[in-house]
């Protein structure tokens, strides 16, 4: 059995972070690929199901250009990754698992910034505007004390915007759900 694991580093070009890939500590993306993001990566329902997931992006930090899938299937006691360029990775179940779930809680490597439109997202996921376009992100790095918030509907993207402190946690929470009252957003669920 292979075993998994992952490295997540910041691409300082992109002002971005990515998974990269271990199995059995070698690192399989090599110089040709770029990790996913973390949050992007780990929200990918295929990882502990089964079908198509996307483990590297383009080395110009588009997903879309030059990707990275494999498929993975699930077994009673082992998941197995396979590729169409041949690779075949098998792994125990219980400890792939176990892998998958303690990297997507740990947070270790977030920025300030990551950080802040992780709690932000928390509090706006699962909003749409009252035209139906529905939540995508929020991001902290664009705009110095700013916080830019994403929503789309059919490939059309409308931005909101709101400030916060550029420093506490508090803030940019309390800032979320003021927005969330100022503006025509509703909850889905």
């Amino acid at each position: 059995m292979n075993t998994l694991s992952f490295d997540i580093l910041p691409i300082n070009e992109y002002h971005d972070y990515e998974v990269r890939i271990l199995i059995d500590n070698s690192d399989i993306l090599g110089n040709d690929y770029l990790g996913i993001d973390p949050p992007e990566f780990f929200e990918q329902h295929n990882l502990l199901t089964a079908g198509r997931i996307l483990i590297g992006r383009c080395s110009c930090g588009v997903v879309g250009c030059d990707d990275y899938p494999v498929y993975v299937n699930v077994f009673n006691d082992k998941v197995i990754w396979t590729n169409d360029d041949g690779l075949n990775l098998a792994f125990d179940k219980s400890a792939y698992e176990k892998t998958i779930l303690h990297a997507k809680i740990d947070h270790t490597w977030e920025s300030k910034e990551r950080r802040i439109e992780r709690l932000t997202s928390d509090v706006l996921k699962n909003t749409k505007t009252i035209d139906d376009y529905k939540f995508d992100w929020t991001s902290a790095r664009i705009k110095e004390n700013i916080i830019m918030v994403s929503y789309s509907k059919d490939g059309q993207q409308k931005l909101f915007e709101f400030n916060w402190d550029g420093q506490t946690e508090q803030s940019a929470l309390k800032e979320a759900n003021h927005f969330l009252t100022q503006r025509p957003i509703q909850n889905i669920l």
